[in-house]
């Protein structure tokens, strides 16, 4: 079936449907991973996209229901070259899966010109369609797209996911499941809430420390949040991953600036200021922090990335917070930020310690 990728710029990518045969329209991204497609498609981070894939071919290796980073699927639409029908093990292709995931899809896509003009142009909105006509075009322009997308995402109701080591609550901005697996590594007993969860709630289930996850959208968009972390940070440590890095950075006085080329690549290679170490880390964010105002902040950056010199990690100076732009849980992508959980883990001892020396002499 005949379908067409039309950009809100008015440029026509034309292709072969598959998947549901639904009209859809999101924010284009251009995903450079060339592993964990079920990791990608599957991200809350992903909720309100289309994801364009610049793999020549995907699914060479089937689809492993395993990966799976949330139990939905959360993307618009899927945009590749080509597809495989290889399955291994039982898993089924890429195509069939994404089918059974009612998620639109256009294949035979020309995505190294997509991925040209989006790197040249901006990310903008775009649509799925069966015709592309000048009514179309209209209707992708004057769409606005949704500002609640971490309310479409965010757990409604709290729950745990309990161990007997460290309490933390995680403030579900999106949460990837692979975040969870690295905390029962830690054996911490973990509790996930909503993400309008407001201080006093949290409070109330006495944590150790806070994580802010991951997720999607623009963070200016969730100012209750940014309060919340004003009165939660002087209490708790905190680690603010992805989304929760830009809330916190917010919280502080810091501007956010979107990026002329968004970062969406499982393997990129990011420097510890401090050290000099250089690991390779899945990067997914359209958004990073304004250098101009760290300076006159409390934070101090911790890592940037090589390539263009984002930063992607700040600690503030004397609160016990850190956050990473880059995603340290990895899936998809290489375990080397594994490390920020352990930094994290150790920032929330430390301050158990502080607190109990606090209170022998009180």
């Amino acid at each position: 079936m005949k379908r067409y990728l039309i950009l809100e710029d008015g440029t026509v990518f034309p292709g072969e449907g598959f998947g549901s045969s639904i009209i859809t329209t999101g924010q284009l991204v251009i995903s450079n991973n060339r592993t964990g497609i079920e990791q990608s498609v599957t991200d809350p981070d992903t909720e309100g996209q289309i994801l364009a894939f610049t793999i020549p071919s995907v699914g060479n290796s089937g689809i492993n229901r395993d990966f799976y980073e949330s139990i939905n699927s959360q993307c618009k639409g899927v945009v590749i070259g080509s597809s495989s029908l290889s399955t291994v093990d039982g898993s089924v292709s890429f195509e069939d899966w994404i089918t059974s995931l009612k998620i639109p899809g256009i294949k035979n896509v020309d995505v190294r010109a997509l991925a040209k003009h989006i790197a040249e142009h901006g990310e903008m909105k775009a649509s799925i369609m069966d015709t592309h006509d000048e009514h179309a075009i209209d209707q992708i322009k004057a769409l606005v797209l949704p500002p609640d997308l971490v309310k479409r995402v965010s757990t409604r109701q709290s729950y745990p996911n309990p161990n007997m080591g460290l309490k933390i609550v995680i403030v579900d901005l999106g949460l990837k499941y692979s975040i969870l697996r690295q905390l029962s590594y830690r054996d911490c007993n973990s509790i996930i809430v909503n993400y309008n969860s407001t201080a006093e709630e949290i409070e109330n289930l006495h944590p150790d420390g806070i994580i802010y996850s991951n997720g999607p959208g623009n963070p200016t968009d969730l100012p209750k949040t940014i309060k919340t972390i004003q009165i939660l940070q002087k209490r708790y440590p905190l680690l603010g991953i992805g989304l929760g890095n830009l809330l916190i950075a917010l919280a502080n006085d810091c501007r956010i600036i979107r990026l002329k080329e968004p970062h969406h690549e499982s393997s990129l290679a990011v420097k510890e200021v401090a050290s000099g170490k250089i690991d390779f880390v899945n990067h997914n964010h359209s958004y990073t922090l304004d250098d101009k105002y760290i300076g006159g902040s409390d934070f101090i950056v911790t890592n940037v990335c090589v390539a263009d010199g984002t930063i992607e990690g700040i600690r503030h100076e004397y609160l016990p917070i850190m956050c990473v732009l880059f995603e340290p849980e990895a899936a998809p992508g290489p375990t080397d930020g594994y490390y920020v959980f352990d930094e994290f883990i150790d920032l929330v001892e430390s301050a158990k310690k502080q607190e109990g020396v606090r209170n022998q002499w009180n």
